[in-house]
């Protein structure tokens, strides 16, 4: 009798392992394909919003030239260019950037302070972050950050805003300040 008990519970076991054995697979087989999914809409993705070389045309490179000469790097307008995008406006309530809780503009905002840093050790001064007023970003080697701010000088109450442009390199937390200067 005992070994019939045995015999049953042994199958019961069994039968138990194969269940869960079958239910592993199961999700492994759905995690799989979520993951096949979720490539194949990357893909998509990329197809669409990376142009190529070919979709440019001599338009696009004139609209592309006669942006940057009017506005350089820090206000380059993404939107009055064709196809061809060097410069892309960097938007704060977003997250393409920033990690949660911070925004893009809470990015942007700390990379501001951290080029008013360099400025203030390399010149001397004392001026602080009055706000960042907008940004764009360009590929190179991470991303590069134009940063248009405003700063004051903080040992003064009565000074005005001074408008600076910085261009900051960010790439996996690291920075580097490449140059901050008042706005010309």
């Amino acid at each position: 009798m005992d070994s019939k008990v045995v015999e049953r519970d042994s199958k019961r076991q069994k039968l138990e392992e194969d269940e869960k054995l079958e239910e592993h697979q199961k999700m492994e087989d759905d995690e799989k394909s979520e993951e096949h999914e979720k490539v194949e809409e990357d893909e998509k993705l990329e197809e669409v919003s990376s142009p190529s070389t070919e979709e440019w045309d001599d338009e696009d490179v004139r609209l592309f030239e006669e942006e940057h000469k009017r506005s350089g790097d820090y206000d380059f307008d993404d939107s009055k260019v064709g196809g061809l995008v060097g410069f892309h406006r960097v938007v704060f309530e977003d997250r393409e950037f920033a990690t949660e809780p911070e925004t893009d503009g809470d990015l942007v905002e700390r990379l501001s302070k951290i080029a008013l840093k360099k400025h203030n050790d390399d010149k001397n001064t004392n001026l602080e972050l009055v706000r960042a007023v907008k940004a764009n970003w360009n590929h190179g080697g991470g991303y590069i950050f134009s940063i248009t701010l405003e700063a004051k000088d903080a040992s003064s109450s009565h000074t005005e805003p001074i408008p600076f442009h910085a261009k900051v390199g960010y790439l996996h937390g690291d920075t580097k300040v490449y140059h901050i200067n008042p706005k010309p």
